[in-house]
């Protein structure tokens, strides 16, 4: 990766640092650079970001690197005369690589300075109505870096949006003075837990499915019902390959895909295979899925990962859920690889004949759950309806049962 010759690995070399200059970074990137915004402007307004979140000599250190890392971004790129940055798309990638190539320490930074508390203190139906808009603004945003930071919409109006995929003007007076009161109270809680940066502004870090996942609350767990596989119908697959895209090629169909292993993709270069391709159509929509396993013994490295990326960016059919399956990654290939927004499976084991229903039940488990998260709200809806439904109908007949 391309990194501007005047940037400083010292001013990242502490948590502060790390962040007052992450803050400067993508106000820039999103902001100043695009928007061609004078130095003054810039200087301004992430100074008075950082101060919203660091005080004392944490904030003036933060605020030291990144008046630092503004000053030489404009004295470099920036002219004068012509009051505008001198090669827009190139600054932007530059800017990119620099959030990608230090993106560890950037993402340590973040985490120490969140607070969680802003978020403890939502009711559990706004902590999740608050997970829902970070996983929406995944999708629809304005922009986005390489390594995930967006700039989006989180208006009341376009939060409720993301939430609902319905409009608030639609509601009746009563009911959209009820939902922007709850939609004010989660935004104020993004803003004030430091996930949201300049009201728009979301870093890469707080989009990452774990970090997300902890903050809802708990769910009630449920029995999955899994549908039947033996290990039979995969013996004498080979190579071993095969056996495991047979697995996930099952998985897809009972999940209501068509599926096909194997199949031949146009790309703007040619033709590549992909080991699983799924389709479904989606109202008007046709949803695309693929799935790459690498039925290895050893741990998947993050070349395969690039590899990966490269394969799926020059396809003439962009897939809407990218999935990769193995046995085991290393670190630094399951982080890129979610960088890149794929959905990782690791199995722990090599998916074998005498193990294929096993593996089985962790696909379906896992992809199951995905579906039914990326479900429009109002299924979602009707399913925890039938849930509770079956639950107490089961009471019912065992209330009854005790009668006789």
């Amino acid at each position: 990766m391309e990194i501007p010759h005047w940037f400083e690995e010292e001013w990242i070399d502490t948590d502060a640092k790390a962040l007052g200059l992450y803050i400067a970074l993508l106000y820039s990137r999103f902001k100043s650079v695009p928007w061609n915004w004078a130095k003054d402007n810039a200087m301004e307004n992430v100074r008075g970001e950082i101060g919203k979140i660091l005080m004392g000599e944490e904030g003036y250190k933060a605020w030291k690197s990144a008046g630092a890392f503004l000053e030489n971004l404009y004295t470099h790129e920036y002219s004068e005369e012509d009051r505008r940055f001198k090669n827009t798309e190139t600054i932007i990638t530059q800017l990119d690589n620099i959030e990608g190539s230090y993106y560890g320490r950037f993402r340590k930074a973040c985490y120490k300075y969140l607070k969680k508390r802003y978020i403890g203190s939502l009711r559990d139906e706004d902590k999740k109505d608050l997970t829902k808009i970070l996983e929406g603004v995944k999708i629809r945003h304005s922009e986005i870096t390489v390594s995930g930071s967006i700039r989006g919409n989180l208006s009341i109006s376009g939060a409720y949006e993301l939430i609902t995929g319905k409009s608030l003007y639609n509601l009746n007076e009563n009911e959209r003075k009820e939902q922007e009161s709850r939609m004010s109270n989660v935004i104020n809680a993004l803003i004030y837990s430091r996930i949201l940066w300049f009201e728009e502004i979301i870093p890469a870090p707080f989009l990452e499915d774990e970090f997300v996942e902890k903050l809802a609350p708990p769910e009630e767990e449920t029995e999955v019902e899994i549908p039947i596989r033996v290990g039979r119908k995969y013996e004498g697959k080979t190579p071993a390959k095969e056996i495991l895209e047979s697995i996930v090629a099952d998985v897809l169909k009972d999940l209501g895909l068509r599926v096909k292993t194997n199949e031949m993709l146009k790309t703007r270069e040619g033709i590549i295979k992909a080991d699983v391709w799924g389709t479904k159509l989606v109202g008007n929509t046709r949803f695309y899925v693929y799935a790459s396993c690498k039925n290895w013994n050893r741990e998947v490295d993050r070349n395969v990962i690039f590899s990966e990326v490269g394969r799926i960016s020059n396809l003439i059919q962009s897939p809407h859920l990218k999935i990769f399956i193995a046995k085991k990654l290393t670190e630094s290939a399951r982080e890129t690889a979610l960088i890149d927004g794929f959905t990782v499976i690791e199995l722990g084991e090599k998916a074998e004949t005498n193990n294929a229903e096993e593996i089985y039940n962790i696909v379906y488990k896992h992809l199951r759950g995905l579906f039914i998260e990326i479900a429009p709200p109002e299924l979602q809806k009707f399913a925890k309806e039938a849930r509770e439904i079956s639950e107490r109908l089961r009471t019912l007949a065992e209330e009854i049962e005790r009668i006789r």
